[in-house]
């Protein structure tokens, strides 16, 4: 429950009324930090506090990028057309995405009943693993949603190993 409630409004609004939540986000500028500050709470591994990972500037810089540029409904999209015109590939290639492809999974967004140390494995047992041309799959204990910000000299590695050697 806990890990559905981290998400479930989030998708429920971006799949069902994108629109009409980023009328009252581009709006206001006091909404818009808001609803970013509820995700980044919710969805980084910060131990209770969210300046364990993103500074207020941070914060601040990001919610008005959002805001200024009145970009928040364009983020949010994505998702009601990926639900109302799911992908589907224009060949019948394998894999369906060729290019060399890295990913990287964090302990706090592990399913539940996965654990970090049988991540990838669950992963690779997926049907949506034979997609991609892996290159590189790693699993880091710690980090959440925001990679970058939390875990980043991890994050730079598995970057580095993805892509080393390749030109």
């Amino acid at each position: 429950m806990n890990f559905d409630r981290r998400f479930a409004s989030h998708l429920a609004v971006h799949v069902l009324d994108p629109g009409t939540l980023a009328y009252g986000l581009s709006d206001s500028p006091v909404g818009m930090l808001a609803w970013i500050l509820e995700r980044w709470a919710s969805w980084s591994d910060n131990n209770g506090n969210i300046e364990n990972v993103f500074s207020k500037d941070d914060i601040l810089t990001h919610a008005t990028i959002f805001w200024v540029n009145n970009a928040i409904e364009t983020s949010m999209r994505v998702y009601a057309n990926a639900n109302r015109y799911p992908w589907t590939p224009a060949h019948n290639r394998s894999p369906v995405i060729e290019a060399p492809t890295g990913i990287t999974f964090v302990g706090y967004e592990n399913p539940p009943g996965i654990t970090t140390d049988n991540r990838v494995q669950n992963f690779l047992n997926s049907d949506r693993a034979p997609w991609y041309n892996h290159v590189n799959i790693t699993a880091h204990a710690r980090g959440g949603h925001f990679i970058p910000w939390e875990v980043p000299d991890q994050w730079v590695e598995d970057l580095r190993r993805t892509f080393r050697g390749r030109r």
